[in-house]
């Protein structure tokens, strides 16, 4: 009997191998997992998808994307088409929202947030109404908020009327309504934002910004019920070692060091064309 393998046995070992390696090759070219996640305006967090400034939480979200071993598509939306969409399972996950109890019956939320602001109203620098607590006490005040943002619990219990302000740079048009004499005042459920916007529109001396003690807010990456199931947890494990190499709030802070204070949007006369009577 030869001890060298015959013609036949020798074909199927160097197809085997063959097999074996193609197997491989394919594992290693494969495209990566892709999930896609909504953003809306939120300076200096995130900016519009045409704008020439960077935005920290996409950037800081790439970290986390790279450690769960998945790429991502970003989707840029007005906030109430951005809810109604990951309702609706049309995206996987969100950035950011902040918790209610009606958004945890349809969301996702990781156990940590992304980080923790805290929510204030804006007013005209010579406004009578110099504290949070001042606008409390009123009722007749129109008050200018996100459409379909959150609303903290001061405003919920608040007498005023509640005007929502929908589309895109919200922060920024919100500013300028105030300014303008259109409302009493305006709410943002993040300090940041109004900081950012009232620098780079040069408005900081035209308004006031009134903390509302007591509410410190956790903003959060939020996933759709359906893609919770495979990318929750591997998102939270993810989140956990990019925030002790760095924290959003420190990542934010020197991000922010190389934007320049431009407005997101060149100004417009239709400000107030998206306000919901």
């Amino acid at each position: 009997m030869s001890k060298y393998p015959t013609p036949i046995k020798l074909f199927f070992i160097v197809s085997l191998l063959l097999h074996c390696w193609c197997i491989n090759a394919s594992a290693e070219t494969a495209a990566p997992e892709k999930i896609t996640v909504g953003y809306f305006d939120f300076p200096p967090h995130t900016f519009p998808k045409d704008s020439m400034q960077p935005s920290a939480a996409l950037a800081y979200f790439d970290k986390i994307a790279q450690e769960m071993g998945v790429a991502v598509e970003y989707k840029h939306y007005p906030l109430s088409r951005l809810v109604f969409l990951l309702d609706h399972q049309r995206l996987d996950a969100a950035l950011f929202l902040a918790k209610t109890e009606a958004r945890t019956t349809i969301f996702s939320y990781p156990s940590t947030p992304y980080f923790t602001t805290n929510s204030v109203f804006v007013v005209p620098s010579a406004s009578n109404l110099k504290s949070a607590q001042d606008i409390e006490r009123e009722s007749q005040l129109q008050l200018v908020v996100w459409e379909g943002g959150f609303h903290s619990p001061t405003l919920t219990a608040s007498k005023n009327t509640l005007v929502p302000l929908g589309g895109n740079d919200v922060a920024a048009r919100g500013i300028q309504l105030v300014v303008n004499g259109r409302f009493d005042a305006f709410f943002s459920p993040d300090s940041h934002a109004i900081e950012y916007e009232a620098r780079a529109s040069g408005q900081t001396g035209n308004i006031r910004i009134l903390p509302i003690p007591g509410e410190d807010i956790d903003i959060y990456s939020v996933f759709s019920k359906k893609s919770a199931k495979p990318y929750l947890k591997r998102y939270e494990k993810a989140l956990k070692k990019v925030t002790t190499e760095i924290s959003y709030g420190t990542f934010l802070k020197n991000f922010q060091k190389n934007l320049s204070p431009t407005p997101a949007y060149a100004p417009s006369t239709s400000s107030e064309s998206s306000v919901t009577q």
